[in-house]
C-alpha cells in the first residue's frame, strides 16, 4: 500500500500565482517588488505591471488585480465591475494616495478585497498580498456545484 499524499493547500498549487498591477509608477514598483522579496509569499509568483486594464481572454485569470488609484478615482473604481464580470474569483486590492473614508467605502462596497494608502508599508502589502492569493486560489480550487 503506498502512503498517502499530502494535502496540498490552494495557495501551493503548481502553476504559480499571479499578480496583475494596473496604472504602476516606480514607487509602486518598487513597494509591490519590496513586499514580494521582503513577505513570505510561500508560492510562486508572477508580477505583471500594466499601464491599463486589457484582459486577455485566453489567458488564466489573474488570481489578484491591484490598481493604483490615480485621478480621476471613479473611472478607477470603474474598473472593479469590469474585472470582476471577466473574472470574478479574481481579488482587487486598490492603492490609494487619498485617505478619504467615501472611497474605501465605496471601493470596499463594490467588492474590492482591501483599499490600502499609498504610504503603506511592504509588510502590510505582503499581508493583503497573501491574505487575497489565498481566498482567490481557494475559489478557484472549489468544485463548481452540481445542478440538481
Amino acid at each position: 500500500m503506498s502512503a498517502a499524499q499530502p494535502q496540498r493547500s490552494p495557495i501551493d498549487a503548481p502553476n504559480p500565482a499571479t499578480v496583475w498591477v494596473l496604472n504602476s509608477d516606480a514607487q509602486v514598483r518598487r513597494l509591490v517588488d519590496n513586499a514580494v522579496q521582503q513577505y513570505p509569499l510561500h508560492l510562486s509568483l508572477c508580477v505583471i505591471f500594466s499601464e491599463d486594464f486589457r484582459p486577455d481572454v485566453t489567458a488564466p485569470p489573474p488570481d489578484v488585480v491591484l490598481v493604483n488609484l490615480t485621478a480621476p478615482t471613479e473611472s478607477c473604481l470603474s474598473l472593479l465591475p469590469e474585472i470582476r464580470r471577466q473574472w470574478p474569483d479574481t481579488r482587487v486590492i486598490f492603492l490609494s494616495q487619498s485617505d478619504d473614508i467615501h472611497l474605501w467605502s465605496e471601493a470596499i462596497q463594490i467588492g474590492a478585497y482591501e483599499f490600502l494608502p499609498r504610504s503603506v508599508e511592504c509588510h502590510q502589502l505582503g499581508w493583503a498580498l497573501q491574505g487575497a492569493l489565498w481566498t482567490s486560489r481557494r475559489t478557484m480550487s472549489k468544485p463548481p456545484a452540481s445542478s440538481v
